[in-house]
């Protein structure tokens, strides 16, 4: 699994701090040391609709199908997936379990004899579109998603908690680790363990 930051607002504590000072006429108290203890007021005090200026894009791949359809399930967010309608996925890898590897090799051979029979479909000129219906959930698949902070605040607050699944957990962990180094004041306040 790999997760990147691709793209981001310039300066996010400005556009929150400008927008947020829309609310109370305070343009006048912004300075730039003020910004993230503002925005740490807003986020303690509820106000998070301030943070739905600022964006976040990233790339995030092999994961599971299992798991981007975890992801998709945050609706303040824009995605773009791999299409397995259109790109041979033949030679991708499967994302199982550890538990499952250490359970036995039967899920290893089943996989790679869904694999195999994807294959020889699309070569008998089968559609990927149709082909595809025989592929495991634990396909590997790439994504992007865009997420302003807010929608992102909400994404960790729900899958960095120890009852999400492993995977999707993990994902939110780089997440949660890149905006910590990179905007502290946004994401301190949340558990990641």
């Amino acid at each position: 699994m790999k997760v990147e930051l691709i793209d981001y607002t310039d300066d996010p504590a400005f556009v929150i701090s400008y927008a947020a000072r829309t609310c109370y006429n305070s343009w006048d108290k912004d300075t730039l040391n003020n910004r993230p203890t503002f925005i740490k007021g807003l986020i303690k005090s509820g106000h998070e609709t301030p943070l739905e200026f600022a964006h976040t894009m990233w790339k995030i791949s092999g994961i599971s199908r299992v798991c981007q359809n975890q992801i998709v399930r945050h609706r303040i967010a824009s995605y773009c997936v791999l299409s397995e309608r259109y790109v041979d996925v033949s030679k991708a890898e499967c994302v199982l379990p550890v538990k499952v590897l250490e359970t036995t090799d039967a899920s290893y051979n089943l996989v790679k004899q869904c694999k195999d029979l994807y294959k020889k479909l699309i070569e008998s000129d089968v559609p990927k579109e149709d082909a595809r219906m025989l592929l495991p959930q634990g396909l590997e698949t790439t994504m992007c998603v865009d997420m302003n902070f807010r929608s992102l605040r909400h994404f960790l607050k729900l899958r960095l908690d120890k009852h999400a699944q492993w995977e999707i957990r993990a994902v939110a962990r780089e997440i949660y680790l890149t905006c910590l180094e990179k905007w502290p004041w946004l994401v301190e306040d949340l558990k990641c363990e």
